[in-house]
Order: structure tokens, then sequence, then C-alpha cells
């Protein structure tokens, strides 16, 4: 869309939300999944590392994954390095890997994050059974 100040808000407003959900979402996450994985397997212990190491590696799995396809879009639609133009293809795949694309994976993550079976309620009783366990918080959120 050329020239569109309400469109051009509307995308900047995606944009900070695809931000805030790449990056903030599935850490706060993570201690969720954690802590529910101690109380419903109470002899397997000291597993955090894996739990976040495995985060680290598909994380970059699928930047890595991101890149490739793209790459691949690119190559098959013609894409030549270096190039002072291109050809209508190619600006055409840029804009549709620059704009539609991201922002449909963002709201099929979003209606993911939307079943995510640990709610606030949730989240109290598994806080709750470790404390019976006896495990000690360093920060609680309320």
């Amino acid at each position: 869309v050329k020239s569109n100040l309400p469109a051009f808000i509307m995308m900047s407003m995606l944009a900070g939300t695809s931000l805030a959900s790449v990056f903030l979402l599935p850490w706060s996450m993570l201690p969720d999944v954690v802590d529910d994985f101690k109380v419903k397997n109470p002899s397997c212990q000291d597993l955090e590392p894996l739990f976040y190491s495995c985060y680290v590696f598909f994380n970059k799995f699928g930047g890595g994954m991101s890149v490739g396809g793209s790459t691949l879009v690119l190559h098959f639609v013609g894409y030549k390095p270096g190039a002072c133009k291109h050809n209508p293809e190619v600006i055409f795949a840029l804009r549709v890997l620059f704009a539609p694309v991201p922002i449909c994976l963002l709201l099929i993550s979003l209606m993911i994050f939307c079943f995510y079976p640990i709610n606030e309620g949730r989240r109290r009783k598994i806080q709750d059974a470790l404390r019976k366990a006896g495990y000690v918080f360093v920060f609680v959120s309320p």
C-alpha cells in the first residue's frame, strides 16, 4: 500500500506485537513448563538446563530455516545478488516475505498461544504443589 498512513500504523502495531510474541512470550512460558514438568515428574531433578537448551536450539533452528526458506524462494523467482534492477517477481516475493508471511505466522502463533494449557489458575496450582514438595521460589509473580 503506497502512502497510506492508517495502513502504515496498523503494520507498525502488528510488527511491535510480533516482537513481543517472539521474544517475551516464549521466555515467560518456559518457567511454567519447567515447573509443570517438576510437578508431573517429581523423580526427575535438575533438568532446567535441558529445557532452556532445547528452547535456544529450536529458536536458532527456526531462524535458520526461515533464512533458508526465504533464500530458496528468492532463488526460484530469479534474484541475482549485486544486480541494480530486479524483475517484478523478485520485488513481489520480497514484499510477500516481509509483510504478509510474517503476519500470518504471527496470527497462527497467537492462536496457538490462546490454547496454551497453563493459565493463571493452573500456574497457582503448580506453585502450591511445588511449595508442598519443598521447592523455594526466588521470584513469584502476583
